[in-house]
């Protein structure tokens, strides 16, 4: 196992607060699996910003109904993980799903994945996977939480260049995104806008292991 550079880590935390991502350090997955249940019970109900055959809560902020009952995906955890995680959510009547998210394509509460290794200079996670359902995890839901091993954060981008390679040789087509802060854009008229692209906010989990 990789030894874990405190400096990296550091350096890690600062840069990605500074793009308001939200960093908290766990030393279990169990209590991981409890922080992300906790961030979706303090969520707001997301509003379906496309039409959905679900119940519909009152108005949101944008004038869109919200969702009565929370989802919280999590298709990128092994079969025990997810079973915690979904008696969890049970408990506190969130619906948690592993597959499927394209039934739910107005709009999750909260989207949980891995980030395969972290750049400490720019606070950026880099994740790797080919299944659709943990890419939509990352992309449809207002809050996404990325869980990091401190042990894969690298200093910089040409450190990780190797990792990128092997995952373009294996031959197989992949979802590789580099992930830095929440989604925003200042594509019109240079308005800076949160959450255009993918989440309103961003939670990065750092695993001891």
């Amino acid at each position: 196992m990789p030894e874990i550079n405190q400096e990296l880590v550091q350096i890690f935390v600062d840069k990605a607060k500074a793009v308001a991502a939200t960093v908290v350090e766990k030393e279990s997955i169990h209590d991981a699996l409890n922080y992300v249940v906790e961030v979706c019970k303090a969520k707001a109900p997301a509003q379906l910003l496309a039409e959905e055959n679900v119940p519909k809560g009152p108005l949101g902020p944008y004038g869109c109904p919200t969702r009565v009952k929370k989802i919280l995906a999590a298709p990128d955890l092994d079969d025990a993980d997810f079973q915690e995680l979904a008696s969890a959510c049970e408990k506190e009547g969130i619906e948690c799903i592993n597959k499927g998210l394209r039934k739910h394509l107005a709009g999750i509460e909260v989207g949980l994945s891995y980030a395969l290794v972290g750049v400490a200079a720019s606070g950026t996670c880099l994740a790797v996977n080919d299944v659709e359902d943990v890419r939509l995890s990352g992309m449809i839901s207002e809050t996404h939480v990325l869980m990091l091993k401190k042990s894969q954060i690298y200093p910089d981008l040409p450190s990780i260049a190797p990792i990128l390679r092997k995952c373009m040789e294996a031959g197989q087509g992949t979802y590789t995104t580099l992930i830095t802060g929440p989604s925003r854009t200042a594509d019109i008229e240079r308005v800076g806008a949160i959450g255009v692209h993918g989440p309103l906010e961003l939670h990065i989990i750092l695993l001891e292991g």
